[in-house]
C-alpha cells in the first residue's frame, strides 16, 4: 500500500512568489490545491454570493449585479471586522472543499504530495493540515515591485493589507523550511528541488 501523499503549506509575504513555488513542487510530482482559486470560485455561487451582497450592500456589486473583488477588498481592507465577516462566509466552505480534495488525491494514491496555496495559511487555520510548512522568503522591495506589476497596486497598497495578516516573522518561525527567493527562478528551484529530495522522496 502506498504512504498517504505529503501536504505541504506554502506561506510568505504577499507577492513573495507562493504560487511559483507551488508549481515548481508540481513539475516535481504534487498536486496543487489552489485555495484562492476556490475562493474567486465561490463568490460566484449564488448562496455564498447573496450572503456577502447581504453583509455589504449592493455598493460591491458590478453593472451585471456580480461582485467586483476590487470593490469587496476596497472595504474588507479598509477594516478587521470587515475581513473577520467575509473570511468567517468563505472560509468554512473553502476548507471542507479542501478536505474533499485531500481524501480524493489520497484516494487516487498517485502522488507523493499535494501543495496547499493559500494566502492565508496560517490565519485560516489550513496550515494544521500540512505536515511541512515553506516559507517563501522575499525581500519587500522586491515584493512592491512585483504586486505593482502583476496587480497593478498602488503604493501602499501592499503595506494596507499585510497590515491585516500574521506577523512574516511569525510565519517564518512556524515554518519547517525557509526559500529564498530573492535572486533567480534557477536559484529557487534548487532550493526546491533540495527540500523535495529531503523531505518527499524519503517517505
Amino acid at each position: 500500500m502506498n504512504p498517504k501523499p505529503a501536504i505541504i503549506g506554502i506561506t510568505g509575504g504577499i507577492s513573495s512568489g507562493k504560487s511559483t513555488v507551488a508549481r515548481m513542487l508540481a513539475s516535481l510530482g504534487a498536486e496543487i490545491i489552489d485555495a484562492d482559486e476556490m475562493c474567486h470560485r465561490l463568490i460566484l455561487v449564488n448562496d455564498v454570493k447573496n450572503k456577502i451582497i447581504e453583509r455589504f450592500g449592493d455598493v460591491i456589486r458590478d453593472i451585471y449585479g456580480k461582485i467586483d473583488r476590487s470593490r469587496l477588498a476596497e472595504i474588507v481592507f479598509q477594516d478587521k471586522t470587515c475581513l473577520d465577516d467575509l473570511c468567517n462566509i468563505l472560509h468554512p466552505i473553502v476548507i471542507e472543499q479542501i478536505r474533499s480534495k485531500i481524501a480524493e488525491i489520497e484516494k487516487r494514491g498517485r502522488r507523493r504530495a499535494m501543495v496547499i496555496d493559500a494566502a492565508l495559511l496560517e490565519e485560516s487555520g489550513l496550515s494544521l493540515m500540512c505536515d511541512f510548512i515553506i516559507f517563501v522568503n522575499t525581500v519587500r522591495d522586491q515584493r512592491v515591485c512585483r504586486s505593482k506589476i502583476s496587480r497593478h497596486w498602488q503604493d501602499g497598497e501592499l503595506e494596507k493589507r499585510e497590515h491585516f495578516q500574521m506577523s512574516l516573522e511569525h510565519k517564518r518561525k512556524n515554518a519547517d523550511y525557509v526559500i529564498d527567493n530573492n535572486f533567480t527562478e534557477e536559484n529557487t528551484f534548487r532550493q526546491i528541488k533540495e527540500f523535495w529530495q529531503l523531505y518527499i522522496e524519503k517517505i
